[in-house]
């Protein structure tokens, strides 16, 4: 391997090695989105409380009402006392949400950064069902994990997920982060 020299880096010198045809040798830290967003304190989750609701109430509401862009990540579903169907849903109607507050969580507690502004319910009955982006069954015994990649709510948009089947429990937390400089 031949090393060449002369690149620096904050006054620090830096080795580059290559072998004699001239393929590189590179070290990467590779981090998610969500990761990446939590160094800086700008990642977050929204948990629902684990009660009984009426079929068809919609379990958790996040609004964006801020102006930077609330790209979400994934929702995990608990386990429930019956097999559950999820409707999860994307709308942009003005709303009056109403029901239990949800307080968002900063998923690196080394921050004290204040939540970009927002909405959430929990057992939300007030908005019209969105239009349900996708459907989820969970079980009776064990947890489920869903992607949301490429959910992005706008200023003024909102995630809305509906517990569809009647049970006595049921329990969803959304992650998500803010990012202004989306384009």
């Amino acid at each position: 391997m031949a090393v060449n020299k002369g690149l620096t880096s904050n006054g620090v010198e830096i080795a580059l090695k290559a072998s004699k045809s001239g393929e590189q040798e590179v070290n990467a830290n590779v981090q998610t989105e969500l990761e990446h967003s939590s160094r800086f304190g700008q990642a977050f989750s929204w948990r629902s409380a684990d009660t009984d609701i009426d079929a068809g109430d919609t379990r958790l509401f996040i609004k964006n009402t801020g102006d930077d862009f609330l790209v979400l990540s994934s929702a995990e579903f608990g386990p429930a006392n019956v097999v559950c169907k999820w409707d999860i849903g994307i709308g942009a109607l003005t709303t009056t949400p109403t029901g239990t507050v949800v307080t968002a969580v900063n998923l690196n507690e080394g921050f004290s950064t204040t939540v970009p502004s927002y909405v959430a319910y929990d057992d939300e009955t007030a908005v019209a069902d969105a239009t349900p982006l996708l459907t989820v069954t969970t079980s009776t015994t064990s947890s489920k994990s869903v992607e949301l990649s490429g959910i992005i709510l706008g200023k003024n948009h909102y995630i809305q997920i509906n517990q569809e089947t009647e049970s006595t429990s049921g329990q969803v937390t959304v992650f998500g982060h803010y990012n202004a400089e989306l384009t």
